[in-house]
Parts: C-alpha cells; sequence; structure tokens
C-alpha cells in the first residue's frame, strides 16, 4: 500500500496539536506560561519531525527518534526551568493530551465529516482544550485566591504575593500555631540561620511522606485581600526549596487555618 505524504499537512498537524497540548498541560501543572518559546519549540519540533520522516527510512527508527529524542527535547525546552519531577509529568501529560486531541480530530474527519473539511476538524480541537482551561480555572478561583502580603522583621518591610492553598494546614507542634511557606532565598534575604534562629519541623506531603523543614518566627505579617486584612504577629514561617516557587507568580504559600481564624493577633 502506497501513501501520498503531504509535508505542510503533516507540520500543521504536529504543530497545531503540540502547541495546544503545551498549553493544556502548562495550565494543569501551573506551570508559568511561556507562549513565544512554546511556539518556537513546536515550530522546530515539528520541522525536524518532518525531517526525520524523509529522511529516516527505516519507520521504526522513525519512531524511536520522534518519541525518545526528539518529544523529550521540545518538553525539556517548554517548561525550562522546573524541578525534575515537572519534567516527568509534562511529558507523560502531552502524549495523554495529544492521544485525546488526535483521537478526536480523527472521529471529526472520518467520521462526523466523512473524510472531509481537514483543516476544520484540526480547529475544532481547540474546543476541548478551551473547555479544560475554562474549568480548571474556575476550579483554582474557588480554591486558591492570591493576596498581597507585608512581611516585618527588624524594622523591614518585605512584600511579596501569597497562595491561600487549602492543601497546607501544617502546624508548629512546639508554639500551636499554623505555618506559612517561604523560599529558603526569603529565609536568606532575611537574615537566616544568623539573624533569625530556625528549629526543624516535621511534615508530609503529596510525593513526600515525611521530611523536615527549618521554621522561623517574624514579628509581623500581614495578609491583605479584596475581603478582608489579616495581621498575625508573631507569625511561623517554613522554609522550603526554591523549586517549590519557580514560575509561580506567588512567592509563599498561606496556611488555610489563618485565613479561617475569626481573631488574629495585631502588628504592634
Amino acid at each position: 500500500m502506497e501513501y501520498e505524504f503531504y509535508a505542510d499537512v503533516f507540520f500543521l498537524t504536529n504543530f497545531y496539536l503540540d502547541f495546544l497540548a503545551v498549553i493544556a498541560v502548562g495550565e494543569i501543572l501551573q506551570q508559568k506560561k511561556k507562549l513565544l518559546r512554546a511556539f518556537l519549540c513546536c515550530v522546530c519540533g515539528s520541522l525536524a519531525g518532518c525531517i526525520l520522516f524523509l529522511s529516516v527510512g527505516n519507520y521504526d527508527v522513525y519512531l524511536l527518534c520522534v518519541h525518545f529524542i526528539l518529544n523529550p527535547i521540545i518538553t525539556f525546552a517548554c517548561f525550562f526551568p522546573a524541578e525534575g519531577k515537572i519534567y516527568t509529568k509534562a511529558f507523560c501529560l502531552m502524549y495523554f493530551v495529544i492521544l485525546l486531541l488526535g483521537g478526536s480530530m480523527e472521529w471529526l474527519y472520518h467520521t462526523a465529516f466523512g473524510g472531509r473539511f481537514y483543516e476544520l476538524c484540526l480547529l475544532l480541537t481547540t474546543i476541548p482544550i478551551a473547555v479544560l482551561l475554562f474549568i480548571l480555572r474556575r476550579k483554582r478561583e474557588n480554591v486558591q485566591r492570591i493576596y498581597r502580603v507585608f512581611l516585618m522583621q527588624e524594622g523591614k518591610e518585605t512584600s511579596l504575593y501569597g497562595l491561600y492553598d487549602t492543601g497546607n494546614g501544617l502546624m508548629d507542634p512546639y508554639v500551636k500555631e499554623p505555618v506559612h511557606i517561604v523560599s529558603k532565598s526569603l529565609y536568606e534575604a532575611l537574615g537566616g540561620q544568623e539573624k533569625i534562629p530556625s528549629r526543624l519541623l516535621p511534615f508530609s506531603s503529596v510525593g513526600c511522606k515525611s521530611g523536615m523543614l527549618p521554621a522561623f518566627t517574624v514579628e509581623c505579617l500581614r495578609i491583605v485581600g479584596e475581603d478582608a486584612e489579616y495581621e498575625i504577629s508573631p507569625a511561623v514561617l517554613a522554609a522550603a526549596e526554591d523549586s517549590v516557587f519557580s514560575g509561580r507568580e506567588y512567592q509563599m504559600i498561606l496556611n488555610v487555618k489563618s485565613l479561617n481564624r475569626k481573631e488574629e493577633k495585631t502588628c504592634t
């Protein structure tokens, strides 16, 4: 059986599905959007796929090159910089999303439209991605909120953004206070161990059943939102790896129990 190869159709299909998949996976993993980089990576990846298809005579070798060399490079380039496990998740999700999109397009083209209107079928694959993004964003609006946070220590005020996360219920067992998560670099900027002594705090989370975080106490934490303003004095913070906040729009993970309290201590 012989097939006709249309390089423009091959390129357009691969580019379009790859680009949609990158957008969807970036939203699922909550990675900072780099649309121009994603666009260029998908263009280069689709072009490289065309060259491989035309230059590699053995189809099995072509598939191996695409799946184990080309696609991992594209994924890494699109989501860099990120922590290691993000690349693995992104790689797996990319395949899953592309399979769904490719299957949807094939069904539309061969079944719904009877082998006609290929470009329209390709364009219609945008719909499930748009629906997915809408659902994810609406859900996060209800579960996650971003607050402006002001941290006061030794007369110095540091401004940052904090995520209200219903998954952070960490409590300090020594002082019985809720713990907010910041990056190690912020802890070092405040003076680190020399100015603010830390203590090890046990914690558990998804992917880490048991671990230890350095916890420390600051003079005051002021959380400002559209609905209310909260002041906590003193406030307990814990320092996590900087990679936790890589590509995020926030630099702190607020404790759910702080904002649920009816009364808060006020800064003095």
